[in-house]
Formats: C-alpha cells, structure tokens, sequence
C-alpha cells in the first residue's frame, strides 16, 4: 500500500513538473527527466486522455505538446524574471528556424548567420550583430533556448559575456531534434498570425467530449477560472461537470479543487501555502506580500461578484511596503502587478468602464481570514473563505 502511493506520487510529481516546464533536457533537468522517463507511459497515457497533450520523451529529453496558450498569455520570461522583449521573442522564433540547419557544434556566428538569413526570407530586418541592442536581444534568445536544454555553453558565461559586448562569439553545443520538437505547434498556411493561432486553440469546442478537454485544460493551465469570463456553453459544463474535471485533474497531478460561486482554482500540493501565486524569487515575494497586504485591506463584497476597488492611495501604500528599494524599483512594480493579474488575483484599468485597480475574488485566501479549502466531495458543501461570497458546487446562484 506505501509502495502503491509512493509510486502515484511519484506520477503525479512527475506530471507536475512537465505542465510547468514542457520542456526538459538531461542537461537542464537531469533528475526530472529521469523522473519522467521511468513513469513515461502511464504519463503518456493520462496526458493523452485527460487534457488531449501529447507527451514525446526520448533519452535525452521531453516534449509536451500543450494547446496554444491564451490571447493574455505572459511572454515567456528570462532568467531575472523580467519578460521577454517583442525584439528577443522574435528572435527567438528566427533562431529555432535556424537550428535545425546549424551544425552540432556550432557557435554564435554561424547561429546568427542563419537567423540573419531566416529574418531575411521572412522580410524582417533583423540582423543580431547590427548593433549592441540587437545583440542582446539575440542572447536573451539564446539563453532562454539554453534554459529549455536546447543550446549549451561551451563555457559558462559565454552567452552573458557575448551580450555584454567583452566576448566576439561564443562556442555553442546545438540539439536539432530538441529544436525541431519546441514548437507545439510548427508553423503551417494560414491568412495571418490570427488565424494561425485559433487553428492551435479553440476554447470553446461545440462537442460535448472536445468540451470537457478544453475545460480541464483551462483548469489545469490557469491559476483561477472565474464563471463569467468563460463562453455560455463552457460555464454550462463548468456547472455540469466540474466534479467530474476535479476527480480527473486530481488523479493526474495530485491536486485539491476549490469550488466557489465566482469560479474554481486547483491547487497543487508543491509545499507551499502561496499555491495559487509561488513566492520564488524577489518578484515572488513581492507579488505575495502586496496581495496579503491589499487583502487584509480591501476585501471582495459578501456576494457571487469576484471584485472590489482597490482605492489608489491603499495600492500605493502596500506597494511601497511590499517592493524593496533599488535601482529596479520601477521594473520590479510593473513585474509583481503583471504577475497578480495573471495569477487571477488582480485586474487592472482597462481606461473604459474599470477606470480603478480591482481585487478579484481569489485573493481572499491570502487574508487573515483565508483558509485553505479542500475539495470535500460533491455531496458536502464547500466552505467560502471571508469575503468571497456563498459556496457553490455548481452555479452562479450557489445551487448544486
């Protein structure tokens, strides 16, 4: 019995750490890559049944395929936290175009070569020696490629010392195969990016069955799913078969579901009580204590709505609290409130008819009344935590 649980723990950690990084390599993530290949087929199997992903591992690295992000998807980040510039995520697609081509041992010359080239078929005039901004950009591109286990130093700081203008080239080791498979979704012919990126992503599938998947995905993928931002036939399903997803979701990641009027949450079980919003790093811990500071200030109305204004003298107070001092001060603002919107704890002025700062309704679990809620079964109610309005199992007025 200990050995049957060790082992779904196991899974489900395994599970975990690749809905999180979709990529890992053994010279990135070594430990998690053997992890991953010892339960690759029961991780194969689930992936392909509950969220419709397909899982790819070989010896020296794997590959989820997930569904195209959402059109409010954060870009991906560096290393500092910071997103990614237009200018480096473009360079970023010029570069996995220009891998497959490039020999294994390669470096940053014949690498920019093949973008210049990429960039050129493609009509941009992107060149990632030009200049000094475009050289760093490039090497955003190629660290953040480094961090998936695509690209390897020769030597450590080669990439940084290269941005930085004091290194000519730096020598690289290039995988083509973990090239070719980080792209979910390869481009194909389409009229424009638009349609190209509803060809990847339907949120709202007309079947039952397509239904179901795309709601668990959006469960599994983001922080919070409040009932009113989703189309009327998701909300339908939400409502029908959310119990059903949470059963679903908790077999393969080994989380627990918070069920409210406003909408759900998963959460998984990483060790942290921060688990809608993970306190790593300075932007993490900012992000936490600027949403406890501005829930135990402003906390949402005592009904089914998901929000309350934040008064701009309260946001300004608890931000002053929250960031430390520094030259990044600015920067590290505008990171930690990127981050509580995304986390679906914050909304911001929209410059029409939100003219304020919100806090929406999941925040109230970081007040000093929050209390963890467990998923306690379909036929037991679920506690609302303060502020957030009456329990619901299954719609907007509360009824099961």
């Amino acid at each position: 019995m200990i050995d049957d649980i060790a082992l779904t723990g196991e899974r489900q950690a395994a599970a975990r750490r690749l809905l999180r990084t979709p990529v890992l390599s053994a010279r990135t993530h070594p430990r998690d890559l053997a992890l991953v290949r010892a339960h690759s087929d029961w991780l194969v199997q689930r992936f392909r049944r509950v969220l419709g992903y397909e899982l790819v591992v070989e010896a020296d690295h794997a590959r989820l395929v997930k569904a195209a992000p959402p059109q409010d998807a954060p870009p991906p980040r560096r290393a500092s936290g910071a997103p990614l510039t237009p200018r480096a995520y473009t360079y970023l697609a010029l570069t996995l175009a220009a891998l497959p081509e490039c020999a294994a041992s390669t470096g940053t010359g014949e690498v920019a070569d093949r973008v210049r080239a990429a960039a050129a078929e493609a009509g941009l005039a992107h060149d990632p020696e030009a200049r000094a901004a475009e050289r760093r950009a490039f090497a955003a591109a190629l660290r953040h490629l480094a961090s998936w286990g695509v690209l390897a130093e020769r030597e450590e700081g080669a990439l940084a010392d290269y941005a930085a203008g004091s290194r000519p080239a730096a020598a690289l080791d290039a995988d083509a195969e973990a090239a070719r498979r980080a792209l979910a979704h390869p481009p194909h012919s389409a009229s424009g990016p638009e349609e190209f990126l509803e060809s990847a992503r339907d949120p709202d599938p007309a079947a039952d069955a397509d239904g179901e998947v795309a709601l668990r995905r959006l469960l599994a993928e983001q922080a919070v799913v409040y009932r009113e931002d989703l189309p009327e036939r998701q909300r339908g399903r939400l409502a029908r078969h959310q119990w059903r997803a949470a059963a679903e979701l908790g077999a393969l990641l080994g989380c627990e579901t918070e069920v409210r009027a406003e909408g759900v949450a998963l959460i998984t079980p990483d060790g942290r009580d921060e688990a809608l919003l993970p306190g790593e790093g300075a932007e993490g811990r900012a992000a936490l204590l600027l949403v406890r500071g501005l829930a135990g200030r402003v906390r949402p109305p005592a009904t089914p709505a998901r929000a309350a204004e934040v008064p701009e003298a309260v946001l300004e107070e608890e931000l002053a609290a929250a960031l430390p001092d520094g030259p990044g001060r600015r920067d590290l603002r505008a990171r930690v409130l990127r981050r509580l919107c995304g986390a679906g704890l914050l909304r911001a002025p929209d410059g029409g008819g939100r003219q304020g700062w919100e806090l929406l309704a999941a925040a109230a679990r970081y007040g000093p009344q929050g209390a963890r809620i467990r998923d306690n079964g379909p036929d037991r109610p679920v506690p609302a935590a303060a502020g957030t309005g009456a329990p619901s199992g299954t719609d907007e007025s509360g009824g099961r």
